[in-house]
């Protein structure tokens, strides 16, 4: 089953996918997406966590929020 979650802040909206083979979908506000494979999402964020998390660290932004939402709620725009 596959699961939904909104990602938030002042600025931006994105609606991310997750299915049930690990695949991830992204989605935008304007309606743009981005497929990831598994594998690609899985590289990503071996990427964000070794390469760039020093600096998603040193940021204390906690305005990011994240909750999981139906998918009725994930088409909405």
């Amino acid at each position: 089953m596959p699961k939904y979650f909104k990602v938030y802040d002042s600025n931006e909206v994105l609606f991310i996918t997750i299915d049930d083979s690990g695949a991830v979908i992204i989605k935008d506000k304007a309606g743009k997406k981005i497929f990831l494979s598994r594998y690609q999402a899985k590289l990503m964020r071996f990427s964000i966590d070794n390469l760039f998390g020093d600096k998603f660290k040193k940021s204390s932004d906690s305005s990011i929020h994240i909750e999981e939402i139906s998918e009725e709620d994930s088409n909405k725009k």
